[in-house]
């Protein structure tokens, strides 16, 4: 009897293992495509034939949009299937591709949370990146490294109040209450990221403060301020209970 036992304990585990390796497995397949792939293969992937990779569904190009010093983006969205002890199951992924004068300089394979499990992010750039955030950092005046441009984008948050069927005004932005006066440094920090939403978030913030006079900036402050407008890019924005709208927010 201990002998079966033990010989089902070993079974199981397994099985267990074997099942957790067949998403790794198709996983390390689609990161090693997408890593390779140019901008033609990404957008042509549902015609591609992989081993463990099922299928390509909802596949989606959400934008390709100009960001700072001729930093360019582009967001394709989908989801992989892949057979888990013989039940299909799927993966969604947000991918962003970075190209620094019409070259790319790098890419981010960020792999959507379900339920309890860890986010998965992978990530591969090449040394050029370092010259646009050596632009940003002296425009900004901020420190940043590329673990902070990775973290930034990452941080994905649509610009946009009353989004979704309740319209439910946003009160915080990871954990920071809009509308306070105490937090206008916090917001001035929001304009230097190098996500273009959260810089829309931190413009509005200040404009609301400054219309009310109860801020001033100082001149490097106004610099990115007024360079924020001016500059005007296509943003992440909703519309009541439409997600995914691309515009920009100064007409």
């Amino acid at each position: 009897m201990k002998f079966i036992y033990s010989f089902l304990l070993t079974l199981i585990s397994l099985t267990i293992f074997c099942q957790e390796n067949n998403y790794e497995v198709a996983k390390k397949e689609f990161e090693n495509f997408i890593i390779q792939a140019d901008s033609i293969k990404i957008q042509n992937i549902k015609n591609e034939k992989f081993e463990k990779i099922l299928d390509i569904e909802q596949f989606y190009h959400s934008i390709t949009r100009l960001l700072d010093f001729d930093l360019k983006e582009s967001i394709y969205e989908l989801r992989f299937m892949y057979s888990f002890n013989h039940i299909l199951r799927g993966r969604g992924v947000r991918i962003y591709v970075f190209y620094l004068n019409g070259k790319e300089v790098g890419k981010i394979i960020d792999y959507n949370q379900y339920q309890n499990e860890s986010k998965q992010i992978s990530s591969n750039f090449h040394n050029e990146i370092n010259k646009y955030i050596l632009k940003h950092n002296k425009f900004y005046n901020t420190k940043s490294t590329q673990e902070n441009f990775i973290k930034d984008f990452l941080n994905s948050k649509i610009y946009g109040d009353g989004c979704g069927y309740e319209m439910t005004r946003i009160k915080k932005i990871d954990d920071v209450e809009r509308d306070i006066l105490e937090n206008a440094e916090k917001y001035i920090n929001w304009m230097k990221s190098h996500n273009p939403e959260i810089q829309m978030w931190g413009y509005s913030e200040i404009e609301k403060l400054l219309k009310k006079n109860l801020i001033e900036l100082d001149s490097d402050e106004l610099k990115i301020y007024n360079h924020i407008k001016e500059r005007n890019l296509v943003i992440e924005t909703c519309s009541g209970c439409t997600f995914g709208i691309f515009e920009k927010v100064f007409k």
